[in-house]
């Protein structure tokens, strides 16, 4: 899901960027003219839709930022160093835009790296650093990927994989300019400009085990994926070599767009690890553990038995996707032993069970897993799903609470939700389907 594009139509100087602002709506529950109306009236200044900070003027402050300290030559050439940060794009496909991330800093890592920015960095920070990120793009068709195993493009996809920044110089067609996009997948991007040719300076330094899996022209990308997994290599490692196209037998191998590979790497490595956990004993209490960052606040509640999933993702009211609506909204979703999904799904879904997933492998045990997201106001702007992947990996690294009843599990958790207990249970299947076990056992 995309809040929808926000373009900023600006002149160089900074005198003239706010002057030239055109705001499009990135609510999708009321008409564009209320909001962009809203908008101007408030000007980030009067907070007229209760976020606590403008996500406009916070982004496109940053973007301002970013092209006045990237060293651009009179004839549009700039220098940095990208993270590295590769983004395929997807409108057109098969012909999408591809987007290499450069900036000047001292550490380049560190804006395109989300297991570092967990529970260190607020979201104002991380969408600074996001949107600081200069964004040279090209469009080319999908089918490149296969068709350049040398030459300059081989050389930015390989960038694209390399564990550490490269130094990369690329010349424009014409100075960047910000267009800032909300998206419940990729971390925010920053400006951009058309690019007219790019030049990977460095050297790329690759994980010997992500070279061998690249060059084995043999192997199906799926395989390739649960590999590099098994080696331990980070999944937005993974995800970037998946989305430049350098996984799968050559003459398959084609640019993924990254909002695609993002779901489809999760999804793939959650089917490997859902039939190894199955063959785990179950746990025998009623385990809860919960964190809460960047608005969010998770509750995982493991139940005794055959491993199942259902998520419940709670909106608060006058959050980023509720708007003015009084009410939480609640979105459920579940699969039960065959791991078949009864709902639609989208990357969210993937990502927090990933994050279960791994731990019930590491736990060496199985559960009916009921995971609930509450989001908040605090969550002004969606930065992309890696916090949602993050949190459910972090909340296992600390003790859970022990219960022996469920009704015990229950009101631990309730004490924490914003909304009543009542709510949960009433949209939740699977905890609905125990409770009522639970009552016929009792007259047995």
């Amino acid at each position: 899901m995309s809040l929808g594009l926000i373009i900023f139509n600006v002149k160089t100087t900074t005198q003239n960027l706010l002057s030239r602002l055109e705001v499009a709506a990135w609510f999708n529950n009321m008409p564009v003219k209320v909001h962009a109306k809203l908008c101007v009236q408030c000007k980030g200044v009067r907070r007229l839709c209760g976020k606590p900070l403008c996500p406009i003027l916070l982004r496109f402050r940053a973007s301002v930022r970013a092209i006045s300290k990237v060293r651009i030559s009179g004839d549009n050439i700039i220098f940095g160093s990208t993270p590295p940060t590769l983004i395929v794009g997807e409108g057109g496909y098969p012909e999408v835009n591809i987007y290499t991330g450069i900036v000047s800093d001292k550490d380049p890592k560190l804006y395109d790296n989300p297991e570092a920015w967990w529970g260190r960095l607020s979201l104002e920070k991380i969408i600074e650093l996001r949107s600081s990120l200069i964004l040279p793009r090209r469009r080319c068709r999908v089918s490149i990927a296969k068709l350049s195993s040398t030459g300059n493009f081989y050389e930015v996809q390989l960038a694209s994989a390399s564990r550490k920044p490269v130094d990369t110089e690329a010349k424009l067609l014409k100075k960047p300019y910000p267009i800032l996009r909300f998206d419940g997948l990729i971390a925010p991007l920053g400006p951009t400009a058309p690019l007219e040719r790019i030049r990977v300076i460095d050297n790329p330094s690759l994980d010997r085990v992500v070279e061998k899996v690249i060059n084995d022209y043999d192997l199906k990308a799926k395989e390739g994926v649960r590999i590099l997994y098994s080696k331990g290599v980070s999944i937005y490692d993974i995800i970037r070599v998946f989305s430049a196209g350098l996984l799968g037998k050559i003459r398959k191998r084609k640019l993924v767009p990254t909002r695609w590979a993002i779901t489809a790497v999760d999804s793939m490595l959650c089917d490997m690890l859902v039939k190894k956990v199955r063959n785990f004993p179950s746990i025998n209490s009623f385990l809860v553990y919960n964190v809460t960052y960047l608005g969010n606040h998770f509750e995982i509640l493991l139940i005794p038995g055959v491993y199942s999933f259902e998520l419940l993702e709670i909106w608060l009211p006058r959050t980023v996707w509720t708007g003015s609506i009084l009410k939480p909204i609640v979105i459920e979703n579940y699969e039960l032993w065959d791991g078949k999904i009864r709902r639609d799904t989208d990357g969210g879904y993937y990502a927090l069970k990933l994050g279960v997933l791994e731990n019930l492998y590491s736990l060496r045990r199985q559960a009916l897993v009921i995971a609930i997201r509450e989001i908040g106001t605090e969550y002004y702007a969606p930065v992309g799903n890696w916090h949602i992947r993050e949190s459910a990996r972090k909340m296992f690294n600390k003790k859970p609470e022990k219960f022996s009843s469920l009704k015990e599990a229950l009101a631990a958790i309730g004490k924490r939700l914003s909304v009543g207990l009542e709510i949960v249970i009433e949209n939740s299947v699977l905890l609905r389907n125990v409770l009522r076990q639970e009552k016929i056992i009792k007259y047995m």
